[in-house]
């Protein structure tokens, strides 16, 4: 659009207010209706571009399943299309490869691929299961419901199942159920029972397959009536099982005669225990696109509903509420946007007249609810980012509305009519104000290409800040210019217009007649006396010391220059010499702490049981011993670890672990990290106990403070140096939960055939096949009741089977029929093995992990340590590689993408302001604040005792366009003295420094002031937001103070240099650098 047609637009809307209030209402009507239909969440939306292959293979070993399963898999699968990472996991009966993709990778083309790979696998044992491959699918938690009661096991289970039912009814995405263990019909028979009918294993079990069936058999009698043949006879209890008849050499014998028939607990099921009692957890979770507040309602609305028809002794308890979390952190952050909102006001009618600072104030909610419904246009939410994005940008918001009011209202105050003043204005400052909105849309714009986990989390702050820039420029030149004018007029007027009208309505004040000067026409009324002391007093400070300093700054130009510049050497000082340290992703204090512990593999689940309620009752304690109303609950669960959602979960009898929730992190005086160390101080020793992590669960990003992965053929060697890295982790205070993901398994028995065997014509199959079916069992078949799985499987009695013994009275059938002592045809050698082995890249890994504690330690100063040293001393005594994964892995590749963005912001800047100036020199000029910006930043997380953080650089990044817009401003009015009213250089610098003091200061106040309730925010749920803030206020602030003094110094440098320049090299340098 061409210079004549935008003014024309701009004029045209100054002339019609109802077009502007048209926009208005529109800009209104559309926020409001976008944030009915906006969902509320903690975190933005994002999808994992992972896709997971599991295989199970009862009863294999770790190294049984890596062999056999996990590396044909991944020699497969290496190179996919798109393939990012690729980790595996080897556990006993299970393996499980994660395969990680690029962004932007076809994930549903992803899933095809890898289905068609997998199905290229021929050589996978036989006796192992189909593989699945699925497609990691996001889901947040809402809450636990807990159901516990003086019940039967059968009716506790179809109570929960009811329950499970009616909440996906009632509009809940997922339940899973823990807790309610997967049963099993048990059958259990003697081997001299088995001899004695000579049977072996496998033909019994296949016995009772054949006869307890429902087989389809066609359709008979077509010529006549056609009827559907059947049979009936599945067994599904344990009577109907102990009265199958089976036919054994001509003769029919009972089950229940010649076996046990029990239904029972599958083995390694998981149990839960609340308040010692036994429990059933319901977690119920939302989809993605689904409101965190209305899934919130729908749980509360159905536990009023659910409650009195519960069964007489059955409570429900509500567990782990997220949501609460949730709620409190938006809360807090509306909290501080509303008094950011009220010092921005407070500011603009200080520094502006009333009407003028009005209608300013009236396009703070009008640009919100423009960007609003932008953000809902493209997928958006409302969650911690965007309203952090929100609040931080209160003050950006009114910069576009008080650049030109401002310029209006001077105008109008030099005697400029209503329509001329507000139109002029707008068409006067659209240029400067299109640049600087641009400068700061360009600094915020690279930062949604940030990439990961971290580049998702944060996309939201970029999104909302341009949204916001586009909508506060759309009201400031299309709809206030309308605006000004009527209330220009009304100033004209000697009632003051209807605002005037109010006003005396309020303070039942008459109206006066208007003054007129000596021939008699009425004088335009001025400003009122509140008004006049304001102005007064900033002017005294403008002329009275502003502007001597500003031409002493002048005098001293080199002096003003050099002091700027080791004001920038010092505050970068305190970064490098190690006083600001950086942590990557600060911990956002939560209620949830998990006690994971680990025996030796083989342990009993009696003795794990036993261990758990001695680590409760310590827990009981450590709360006491802290004052007490800490806790809000806690689950003990029997035969697992609980997890962060990440990697798969270790289960079995050998695990143990408790969930602990305590109160509001804002309702107490204990930090998690203070109880932990308390807890721990009370932990009770044990036998056989390999490990016990006691850690927070992360409401951030996924990932351990410390991630270190050890890479090596040789597996021993690689759990030797990763015990030697726990030790040295161990060394450095504030390092807690160190464990690796190496865990030693079980001791192992391996058999070989003898030549006896051999030549009885046996081979390891065989007696493979019967060692497994005799040990592990027999799965005869699968039925269904309700949501249950019921396994039927046939095994060794229980005394026969667990002791160690009996092993050497097992008798092995003969192809013969005959049957001979184990020990007469194979061999027993015994050694340790691991219960579950991890590849990275198809690579032999051990992953290290460990919480720092960011009170007492620096992440990065351990890793830079262990880098220096310990690490690269044992990847040479080993024979290994050493990488960083976890936080420190999604660091490196997120400060890669955004110098990566700096580069491209910073010449985007350049290029907006070489097109509006017109020039190469001057763009420089602009951008060398831009610098000096650190200052304020880093003093400001110094003094304030916080390290940098990834947040921190996104508040410098953003930091980058913001500063620059007082400079274009400043510059823009410089040019014009110096064109239009032919200045000397010096007196165009003071003059443009006099007329722009106020909007400099006015846009760095109502930016500051809009984040200044945050910075002061004591919650602790807010503290991981403020280093952002202070990134903003503080480098703003003390930008601000440098552009008023450094900007005027260089550009009389620059003018100064040009001059020389001029005359011995043919005006080469101004041409350049004016003109290009």
């Amino acid at each position: 659009m061409s210079r004549r047609a935008t003014a024309g637009s701009l004029a045209w809307f100054s002339r019609h207010a109802v077009a502007a209030n048209l926009v208005l209402l529109l800009m209104v009507v559309g926020g409001l209706y976008a944030l009915s239909q906006l969902n509320t969440q903690f975190f933005p939306n994002f999808e994992l571009d992972i896709v997971n292959v599991e295989v199970e293979w009862q009863g294999a070993t770790a190294e049984d399943v890596a062999d056999g399963i996990t590396r044909p898999l991944e020699d497969e699968l290496r190179d996919l299309d798109g393939l990012r990472e690729m980790v595996s996991t080897s556990a006993e009966g299970i393996s499980v490869i994660t395969l990680e993709f690029s962004e932007g990778t076809d994930m549903a083309q992803a899933v095809e691929d890898a289905k068609e790979r997998v199905g290229r696998v021929r050589n996978l044992p036989p006796d192992s299961e189909t593989p699945t491959i699925n497609r990691v699918t996001r889901y947040d938690p809402i809450a636990r419901v807990l159901l516990t009661g003086d019940l039967q096991p059968d009716e506790l289970r179809g109570v929960a199942r009811d329950l499970e039912e009616s909440l996906l009814q009632s509009g809940v995405a997922r339940v899973q159920v823990t807790g309610l263990p997967d049963e099993e019909i048990r059958i259990t028979t003697g081997n001299d029972q088995l001899l004695d009918l000579g049977l072996s294993f496998d033909r019994f079990a296949g016995l009772i397959g054949s006869q307890s069936r429902d087989l389809p058999a066609g359709e008979v009698g077509e010529a006549d009536v056609a009827r559907q043949l059947r049979s009936l006879e599945q067994r599904r209890s344990v009577a109907e099982f102990e009265n199958l008849q089976l036919s054994i050499d001509g003769r029919n014998i009972m089950l229940g005669d010649i076996a046990s028939v029990e239904r029972l607990p599958r083995d390694g099921e998981i149990e839960v225990y609340y308040q010692g009692r036994p429990a059933v957890e319901l977690l119920l979770e939302r989809a993605e696109q689904e409101d965190a507040l209305d899934s919130a309602r729908i749980l509360e609305d159905w536990v009023a509903e659910t409650q009195p028809t519960l069964p007489p002794g059955v409570e429900l308890q509500v567990f782990d509420e997220s949501w609460e979390l949730i709620s409190e952190r938006i809360g807090l952050l509306v909290k501080n946007g509303l008094s950011g909102l009220l010092l921005v006001v407070g500011i603009l009618f200080v520094f502006l007249s009333g009407r003028v600072a009005f209608w300013v104030t009236v396009g703070i909610p009008a640009s919100f609810l423009a960007a609003l419904t932008v953000l809902w246009l493209v997928g958006g939410s409302i969650n911690m980012m965007s309203l952090f994005a929100l609040i931080m940008t209160l003050g950006i918001i009114v910069d576009d509305a008080i650049v030109v009011g401002e310029d209006g209202l001077a105008h109008y105050q030099r005697g400029e009519g209503p329509w001329r003043a507000s139109e002029g204005g707008a068409r006067r400052m659209l240029p400067p104000v299109v640049a600087s909105s641009l400068t700061t849309i360009a600094a915020f714009l690279p930062l949604m290409a940030v990439g990961g986990v971290i580049g998702n989390i944060l996309f939201d702050i970029p999104l909302v800040v341009v949204c916001v820039i586009i909508a506060s420029l759309v009201e400031a030149f299309l709809v206030l210019p309308g605006h000004l004018r009527r209330s220009f007029e009304a100033m004209q007027r000697p009632d003051g217009g209807w605002p005037g009208r109010i006003w005396r309505l309020f303070t039942r004040q008459r109206s006066q007649p208007p003054a007129v000067d000596e021939a008699g026409r009425a004088l335009r009324p001025g400003p009122g006396p509140v008004r006049r002391r304001i102005d007064g007093a900033f002017d005294r400070f403008r002329d009275g010391y502003f502007i001597p300093a500003v031409q002493r700054a002048l005098a001293f130009r080199w002096t003003t220059i050099a002091v700027g510049v080791a004001l920038v050497i010092g505050s970068v000082g305190l970064v490098a010499g190690g006083r600001i340290a950086f942590t990557f992703f600060p911990n956002v204090e939560g209620t949830i702490l998990n006690a994971n512990t680990s025996f030796v593999a083989g342990t009993p689940r009696e003795r794990t049981k036993a261990y758990l309620e001695r680590l409760e009752s310590a827990l009981l304690e450590t709360e006491e011993a802290l004052g007490g109303e800490l806790l809000r609950g806690h689950l003990v669960y029997v035969g697992k670890k609980l997890s962060d959602g990440t990697g798969t979960q270790d289960r079995g009898d050998h695990y143990g672990s408790i969930m602990v929730e305590l109160v509001s992190p804002d309702a107490r005086d204990v930090s998690n990290s203070e109880f932990m160390a308390e807890w721990r101080e009370r932990v009770p020793a044990a036998a056989g106990l390999e490990d016990l992590v006691i850690q927070e669960r992360m409401a951030g990003p996924p990932g351990d403070d410390l991630d270190i992965r050890l890479i090596g053929p040789d597996i021993h060697q690689l759990k030797t140096a990763s015990e030697a890295l726990q030790e040295t982790l161990a060394s450095y205070a504030g390092v807690s939960a160190i464990s690796d993901d190496l865990p030693w398994g079980q001791e192992q028995w391996i058999y070989s055939l003898t030549e006896e065997g051999r030549a009885l014509g046996l081979d390891v199959a065989e007696i493979g096949s019967q060692l497994r079916a005799t040990y592990l069992g027999e799965l005869v078949q699968i039925f269904h009741e309700r949501r249950d799985e019921v396994e039927v499987r046939v095994r060794l009695d229980e005394g026969e089977r667990r002791g160690l013994a009996a092993l050497s009275d097992f008798r092995v059938q003969l192809p013969d029929g005959g049957a001979v002592p184990l020990d007469s045809v194979a061999q027993i050698d015994s050694r340790r093995g691991f219960e579950a082995l991890r590849h990275i890249d198809a690579r032999q890994a051990v992953t290290v992990t460990a919480d720092v504690d960011a009170a007492v330690a620096n992440a990065n100063r351990i890793l830079a340590d262990l880098e220096a040293s310990a690490l690269p001393d044992l990847a040479a005594q080993h024979g290994l590689e050493y990488s960083f994964g976890g936080r420190a892995q999604d660091q490196e590749e997120t400060l890669a993408d955004m110098r990566t963005g700096l580069v491209l912001a910073l010449t985007l800047i350049y290029i907006i302001l070489a097109w509006i100036f017109g020039s190469y020199g001057w763009p420089l000029v602009v951008m060398a604040v831009i610098p000096f910006s650190l200052v304020g930043a880093f003093l400001g997380h110094w003094v304030m005792g916080l390290d940098l953080t990834i947040l921190s650089l996104f508040g410098l990044f953003g930091l980058t366009g913001i500063v620059v817009n007082n400079s274009i401003i400043l510059v823009v009015f410089y040019r014009q003295l110096r064109e239009q009213r032919r200045m000397s250089a010096d007196r165009a610098l003071v003059e443009a420094s006099r007329q722009r003091l106020r909007p400099v200061l006015l846009t760095s106040l109502t930016t500051i002031g809009g984040l200044l309730p945050l910075l002061f925010e004591t919650s602790v749920q807010a503290q991981f937001l403020i280093p952002m803030a202070v990134s903003i206020a503080g480098g703003l602030a003390g930008a601000t103070l440098l552009v008023l003094f450094l900007v005027p110094a260089m550009l009389s440098v620059y003018e100064s240099a040009a001059e020389r320049l001029n005359g011995g090299a043919d005006n080469r340098f101004r041409e350049a650098t004016d003109h290009g």
